[in-house]
């Protein structure tokens, strides 16, 4: 199934079943190769974001392309950012989730790093980065907006579906979304059933 093959109200159901589903399990419904490096993981307990991508790919500590984007991209999407792990200058701050709030985006996902993180949590936009540092970015580019970028080892195209919660994150290729909802789903249920054996026992002891 591609995104040719899906009308956008049968993507926005699926996103919508995706938004009820942890991490995890979507995980586990891909093989479990899905998953970005560890080390990208949420700034603020909580945060979770389930999103089709808008993609950065911008020179380490440089943010130019990132304040474009935010204006470029369409509400709802995420903006998926490979910033080559440079964890040196921040490339989203308060300021930029401010305005992403303000254009209906879902969030970021950095290959890098943030900062104002208090402040982007009291605005409660969903961020993902690899480090926070007080260090503004430059702002100078190049960058490439919507093109193929590498994100903690995972690759992105413009249009895939991003997933995070507080265990991380996993993309989702948008030619895979049906398939990996539904096996999602089914993995989810199978672990309800666990529980309530487990539970069984438990009382039972």
């Amino acid at each position: 199934m591609t995104a040719n093959e899906m009308s956008n109200s049968e993507v926005d159901e699926f996103l919508a079943r995706l938004a009820l589903l942890p991490v995890a399990n979507v995980g586990d419904a891909m093989d479990r190769i899905s998953a970005v490096d560890s080390s990208i993981r949420p700034m603020w307990r909580g945060a979770r974001v389930v999103a089709r991508a808008y993609t950065v790919m911008t020179r380490s500590g440089d943010n130019q392309g990132v304040h474009e984007a935010v204006d470029l991209a369409a509400p709802g999407e995420v903006l998926v950012v490979n910033g080559f792990a440079d964890e040196s200058r921040a490339l989203v701050g308060e300021l930029l989730a401010g305005r992403a709030k303000a254009n209906h985006l879902a969030g970021f996902v950095v290959d890098g790093a943030v900062r104002d993180v208090d402040a982007i949590e009291e605005l409660g936009v969903p961020v993902f980065a690899r480090a926070v540092t007080p260090a503004g970015p430059y702002k100078m580019g190049p960058h490439r907006q919507q093109v193929p970028i590498a994100l903690g080892g995972q690759c992105v195209l413009p249009g895939d579906v991003v997933v995070g919660d507080a265990v991380g994150v996993v993309v989702i290729p948008i030619g895979q979304l049906r398939d990996t909802v539904e096996a999602a789903e089914k993995i989810a249920a199978n672990e309800v059933v666990k529980r309530a054996a487990t539970d069984a026992r438990l009382e039972g002891a």
